[in-house]
């Protein structure tokens, strides 16, 4: 079965156009990461879609991981006679340390523009947004704004809204080959790269593909929280028994167990990596190199 899918990226703001409004009330923003997931059967047909909005990015692909996979298993998923337990899937998915060290963590899926399940708190703008695109039929997302500018004027309220989007992760899967490229802005730089996952003997997993993404996304970031943590451990920023320290332990013990996974999927398939494979050591010392450039700036202080 061919696959393929897109991560975004995503910010609305919402202006309120009302000139008897107070012009110096904020904006409204919504943010979140989105990914469109189209359930096929083996004659090719989409029997079912969900859309996954989140608040990490690897949250957003790990949860559409888990709805690709009770698919494959069991069929569609909504018209079930025992309801799939969205829930419980979402709180296995949240290990440890992204149930410690995360407490903003949110999730929402959408199929047919409906919310079936959330948890977290999101943007209710999302809910407008996803219900537009839906009416809107496939076409552009610029009509979709136009169609929730449209709904908050039946609401009374006259709003401009401005989207912008980039793309996290792209996706594209047939049964010998896996083609993936990945992209992740921090504060220091923006890191780009491909891979390949190519097999003579079987097919290709998508489930473990799409985790393998979501693998490098969030080890990327642990890295990046991980060598500002050291630095500020080494300046004296932060003491070792803080609750930041203990962030960084637990990321260093989290980022193990994703390159474990990494490897594993690169034991099991023929992967390589353009332009290069990550170095995970060397995003710890470009956070590192970061954050003592806020230090000396005076960026970077005690709390």
């Amino acid at each position: 079965m061919d696959f393929s899918t897109t991560l975004l990226r995503e910010k609305f703001i919402i202006r309120e156009m009302d000139v008897s409004a107070d012009t110096t009330r904020t904006p409204m923003t919504a943010v979140s990461n989105r990914v469109f997931i189209p359930l096929i059967d083996h004659t090719g047909q989409t029997i079912e879609t969900f859309v996954v909005r989140g608040q990490t990015m690897h949250g957003a692909l790990r949860m559409a991981v888990k709805i690709l996979q009770t698919f494959e298993r069991e069929g569609p998923i909504l018209a079930r006679p025992v309801k799939y337990d969205f829930a419980d899937v979402w709180e296995k998915i949240n290990v440890d340390h992204e149930a410690i060290y995360n407490p903003d963590r949110w999730v929402a899926i959408y199929s047919k523009g409906r919310v079936v399940y959330a948890e977290g708190m999101h943007h209710p703008f999302l809910d407008v947004i996803e219900k537009c695109d839906v009416q809107n039929k496939g076409g552009s997302y610029d009509a979709s704004l136009e169609l929730a500018e449209s709904a908050f004027e039946q609401m009374g309220k006259k709003v401009a809204i401005t989207h912008d989007s980039s793309i996290g992760m792209v996706m594209t899967i047939k049964k010998d080959k896996a083609r993936c490229g990945l992209i992740l802005r921090n504060p220091n730089k923006r890191t780009t790269f491909n891979f390949t996952a190519e097999v003579t003997d079987e097919a290709i997993n998508i489930g473990q593909s799409i985790t393998v993404a979501a693998a490098f996304l969030e080890s990327i970031q642990l890295c990046f929280r991980f060598g500002m943590i050291n630095e500020k451990l080494r300046v004296g920023v932060i003491d070792s028994f803080s609750y930041e320290s203990r962030n960084g332990e637990s990321a260093r013990k989290r980022l193990e167990f994703l390159k474990a996974e990494i490897s594993a999927y690169e034991n099991r398939y023929d992967v390589r990596y353009r332009v290069e494979k990550p170095d995970f050591g060397l995003i710890v010392q470009d956070a590192e190199n970061f954050a003592k450039k806020l230090y000396k700036s005076g960026q970077l202080v005690k709390s």
